[in-house]
């Protein structure tokens, strides 16, 4: 690594962990629901408001998960995204890279469901307070006003206050994941790989072993259920 380089990434290497990363996507996956939510209560359906919805989703993409990922990146680490953020992200990378309507994110993102049901973080995400919550009034009917840059400690400030209202949903968020890094591009992609493998891995541990304990679950209702039966 150059001095050049080793100036730029010494001073966010300190500033800047793998638990940053997993607690900022955490919290920019609150916001797409809260939002998504809001959306699927929202009557209006006019071709105004359904532009200016694309446009805010694209603005908090920009600036809550696109940096982000883009420091991940820089600095080898592959951080735990959960499963609904990497969908909106996939749709809105669509629209920026792709000649796409604002009709069509839009709808995109109303048709995907924000909850899954072996998640148990999906149902609890939403909090009663955001920063700059503009899904919460008429957005498109006054002029957009948000900050087009928002600096990094300010984020992690909004991350702690996000926390500051659900303790318990820091600690469900699953360890992150780093590999090593190379000047080899060659290597540099097998370490990566090696690293998917073990998150992988350790996701399929996470679904066996819940799996195995509903099973355990059922066993023990049903002997219940059969002592019942013989005792009547």
């Amino acid at each position: 690594m150059s001095e050049y380089h080793r100036a730029l990434h010494e001073p966010l290497a300190r500033s800047f962990s793998i638990w940053d990363a997993a607690h900022i996507f955490e919290y920019a996956a609150s916001r797409f629901t809260a939002i998504h939510i809001a959306q699927l209560a929202e009557t209006n359906r006019s071709n105004s408001y359904q532009y200016s919805f694309v446009k805010y989703i694209v603005w908090e993409a920009e600036r809550f998960v696109i940096p982000i990922v883009s420091i991940c990146a820089a600095m080898n680490i592959n951080a735990t995204m959960p499963t609904y953020l990497s969908e909106v992200l996939l749709l809105i990378t669509a629209f920026l890279t792709n000649p796409q309507d604002h009709r069509a994110l839009f709808d995109a993102f109303e048709a995907f469901p924000h909850d899954e049901l072996d998640d148990p973080m999906d149902s609890h995400r939403v909090v009663g307070q955001y920063h700059h919550c503009w899904w919460s009034y008429r957005f498109d009917m006054v002029p957009f006003a948000l900050p087009l840059r928002i600096p990094l400690p300010t984020v992690k400030e909004f991350v702690v206050s996000h926390f500051a209202q659900r303790p318990a949903m820091a600690l469900m968020i699953p360890p992150p994941v780093t590999h090593s890094r190379s000047q080899d591009p060659l290597v540099q992609q097998l370490y990566v790989l090696r690293a998917e493998v073990a998150r992988l891995g350790e996701q399929l541990r996470q679904v066996l072993r819940r799996k195995l304990e509903a099973t355990g679950e059922a066993i023990v209702a049903m002997d219940r259920l059969g002592g019942s039966s013989t005792d009547a």
